[in-house]
């Protein structure tokens, strides 16, 4: 008798093992490859929305809410430019600030200045397709990024809140020295000063001190009974600052221009009277002249018979080697640069000068002048004098304003840095306005304001004179007051 095998039912079985193997390498490939590409995008995004908490927390002064919000933003912008794994079920983002941080373990900060690490966890559910067969609905991607931030921005003798801030420290008087008849009034600030001597703060018996915040010593004053118009009052042994040349060590100067500055010649057209950048050697002007865009040097430039200069737009800049005068009652830049190599520039007694923006870099002995009569406007101005002087004349009509918030010089209007030996004095005129960080940290400064001057944001000088028949009005508006950049820094810890 014949028997029969039937292996028939045997290639149906290799038939479904073959098609569960295929879904299988389909799901690694499809919904592997999109589990991958989304936790791809998640460490990026987190990556990127670490690093912006990271400054925001440093540039708002350790505001963690801010950085926080910033962190978000940074994510859900990210989100919306490139499509997550599943829009009905968005990533979560979560921002937390540490003060320690070990083995992944976040010891959360306590105030607004021990914050050391900031991470930036995202959990993104990512939808299979072809893994659903496998019973596998979803993949979920726990991502995360650390950056540890140091040297974060603190307040500091710059944000002492004082409309006229005295930096000498040790046991002397006469630090704050106010002369009988002087008259002066602190809006919305006081003044601060540094030195620890029993009489330190001095008042004049006939003065008029107006101020809304209290007048802070690290030593004392002779002079508790003085009478301060306002709610001020006289806080004495108050802590002293530490400061010496390190404190203004990140002050912004100006770098100078390599030599020669200027390396091809340059050009005036006598029949249009206009100028074109270049070098010069010794140049006289006796008509009103145009300077096009560019860098200007001279060896020596006159202006006669009150001839002005002025800009055709863009910025000029005018490299000087000996002095210039400004005599004209009209010469108007919307953008100079004057970089003032041992010379010095002065607008003289009915001389003027207007211009949206002007920077003057004075290296060496150089100076900044505008004598009696002479008039200065401009909407964003930086004085720097690196040893020379910066005097602005009593009767001189100023309408000055420092460099915007962002910019590199911003905040600072006059800046006489620590090694620069000379004084100043403030002769600000009755229809003066100066807006602006005035930051000379080793000069005496003598205030010979007049009644109607104004100053909006501070003062910072080594000692401070108040001189009898002053006024004026001093306002600590923070739009307008220098704070040193922090010196962070920010690594990517995770």
């Amino acid at each position: 008798m014949k028997s029969f095998n039937s292996q028939k039912g045997q290639a149906l079985i290799l038939i479904v093992f073959g098609i569960v193997a295929l879904i299988g390498f389909t799901a690694l490939a499809v919904d592997g490859g999109r589990v991958f590409s989304d936790r791809r995008h998640m460490q990026n995004t987190a990556d990127t929305s670490v690093m912006a908490a990271a400054m925001k927390y440093i540039r708002s002064n350790n505001d963690k809410s801010a950085a926080e919000n910033e962190a978000l933003t940074r994510a859900n912008s990210n989100f919306q430019n490139r499509n997550i794994a599943d829009p009905n079920n968005p990533p979560t983002v979560t921002v937390e600030f540490c003060k320690a941080l070990s083995n992944d373990v976040c010891t959360p900060s306590t105030s607004s200045t021990d914050v050391q690490f900031i991470r930036v966890r995202i959990v993104s559910v990512v939808p299979m397709t072809f893994g659903r067969v496998l019973g596998r609905d979803t993949v979920t991607n726990i991502v995360e990024a650390v950056a540890r931030v140091k040297g974060t921005a603190g307040p500091g003798p710059f944000t002492a809140g004082a409309g006229m801030y005295s930096v000498k420290g040790g046991n002397y008087d006469d630090c704050f020295k106010v002369l009988g008849s002087a008259g002066l009034a602190f809006h919305d600030t006081g003044i601060f000063v540094n030195c620890s001597g029993n009489d330190a703060l001095s008042f004049g018996g006939s003065a008029n001190i107006y101020m809304d915040a209290n007048a802070q010593v690290a030593g004392c004053s002779d002079d508790l009974n003085f009478k301060i118009s306002g709610t001020g009052k006289i806080d004495c042994h108050v802590p002293a600052h530490t400061v010496d040349e390190s404190t203004f060590a990140d002050v912004p100067t100006p770098t100078p221009l390599p030599k020669p500055a200027c390396t091809t010649p340059g050009s005036h057209d006598t029949t249009n009277n206009v100028m074109y950048p270049g070098a010069f050697t010794s140049v006289s002007l006796k008509k009103d002249t145009v300077f096009m865009p560019g860098r200007y040097c001279f060896d020596s430039l006159t202006l006669l018979a009150g001839a002005n200069i002025s800009g055709s737009g863009g910025t000029v800049q005018l490299v000087l080697s000996k002095d210039l005068d400004l005599k004209g009652s009209a010469n108007h830049f919307s953008d100079l640069e004057i970089y003032a190599d041992k010379s010095n520039f002065s607008i003289t007694s009915q001389g003027a000068l207007t211009a949206n923006r002007m920077r003057f870099f004075g290296f060496g002995n150089s100076s900044f002048i505008v004598q009696a009569q002479g008039s200065l406007t401009s909407g964003n101005i930086y004085i720097y004098s690196e040893r020379g002087i910066i005097d602005i004349s009593a009767g001189a009509n100023t309408d000055i304003t420092a460099p915007p918030q962002g910019d590199t010089f911003g905040g600072l209007l006059m800046y006489m840095p620590w090694n620069n030996p000379n004084d100043f004095v403030i002769n600000g005129g009755s229809s003066s306005i100066w807006r602006g960080t005035l930051l000379m940290p080793k000069a005496n400064v003598t205030y010979n304001g007049s009644a109607g001057f104004k100053l909006y944001g501070q003062v910072i000088a080594y000692t401070f004179k108040i001189n009898g028949n002053t006024g004026g009005d001093i306002y600590y508006d923070s739009d307008y007051v220098y704070s040193p950049p922090p010196n962070p820094s920010i690594t990517i810890y995770k």
